[in-house]
């Protein structure tokens, strides 16, 4: 375990936000991913999507859509977690596995909870986005999520999920190797409940057209490597590309020493197997032809504060840049 400080995971949710497209996009569901983005680090991350489940008056049944896109599909989903009814009526559950989701939503409607399985989709898919979820809620009884010392939990009651609401859990049973990479959920009223939602994961149409002709599985003559800190990067530098790696170093500095606002760092991807870090090791980097593609150059950020952890990204060879602007720089205070 990295005793390395980790406070540029927040630093990094604030960079993905920066890289996601300058079209709005609709209102997601709480992600049960962490989701780590650019420059400081690229990393897993779906857009949640969500279907409309049967309510009175509504022709549509919440179930799977026929249509779905082609590809590897999730395991079938079996087991459900442990659902209890308390005495005054609240329906409890523990925190569920991806493949858990459809079988946990059929289980709550049969008691009485308007939840919803909300399908994935390609941004080409998925026409009726949708949006509107219910915030933060100022009375921590009233949030569906219920954390605690053993995890997120979950309860809804008439608090959290009040009459003419669903709860929607997301869920994407299209990426390779069988495994949903992220669930979602949410409180939202059940005439705003949109049919999907678009996932901008990169390379998501190419998979799905491939089909089982997708290349599943880490390239031969991967490499893996922790992350390293500054003082390290010289030595890191010349082994990678001794082993014939694209890389560069882009100081990062603050905005009046450096002209390239830098970004447009490689986003996430669709397939797992194409992340440069993972959140289940962020403490190193894997390094192939599929998280550094040929025309890309794996790229090390040198943060402004020798403190702070060094950043790693992947850009197309021609938006290296020899400097980035330091989003966090604080100037320092003028003196009285």
């Amino acid at each position: 375990m990295s005793s390395r400080p980790r406070g540029f995971e927040d630093r990094l949710k604030a960079a993905l936000l920066a890289r996601l497209p300058e079209t709005p996009l609709p209102t997601p569901a709480r992600s049960f991913a962490r989701r780590y983005g650019v420059p400081l680090a690229v990393g897993a991350a779906t857009v949640a999507v969500v279907a409309v489940m049967a309510v009175p008056g509504s022709t549509r049944d919440g179930s799977r859509p026929a249509d779905r896109p082609t590809g590897r599909p999730s395991p079938s989903a079996t087991g459900t977690p442990e659902i209890r009814k308390d005495p005054d009526g609240a329906v409890r559950f523990g925190m569920p596995e991806p493949g858990q989701i459809p079988a946990l939503v059929d289980a709550l409607k049969k008691l009485g909870v308007p939840a919803v399985l909300v399908p994935m989709r390609p941004a080409s898919q998925c026409s009726e986005p949708g949006g509107g979820y219910r915030g933060p809620q100022a009375d921590p009884a009233a949030e569906v999520g219920q954390r605690s010392a053993d995890g997120l939990s979950f309860k809804v009651d008439a608090k959290t999920v009040p009459p003419g609401y669903s709860l929607t859990f997301s869920w994407a049973d299209y990426y390779p190797m069988g495994q949903s990479r992220s669930i979602g959920y949410g409180v939202i009223e059940t005439s705003k409940v949109p049919s999907c939602s678009a996932d901008y994961s990169e390379g998501l149409e190419e998979l799905l057209k491939a089909g089982a002709d997708y290349p599943v599985g880490e390239p031969a003559g991967t490499i893996r490597i922790p992350m390293p800190t500054a003082g390290e990067l010289p030595e890191v530098v010349r082994s990678l590309q001794a082993r014939g790696i694209s890389v560069a170093v882009s100081e990062s500095k603050p905005a009046a020493e450096c002209p390239h606002p830098g970004g447009w760092y490689r986003g996430p991807q669709a397939d797992p197997e194409a992340e440069l870090r993972t959140p289940k090791d962020l403490d190193s980097l894997k390094i192939n032809s599929k998280t550094v593609p040929p025309g890309y150059t794996l790229v090390f950020t040198r943060p402004t504060d020798p403190s702070r952890e060094v950043g790693a990204g992947v850009k197309e060879n021609s938006k290296v840049t020899p400097c980035e602007i330091d989003q966090w720089f604080t100037p320092p205070a003028p003196p009285h």
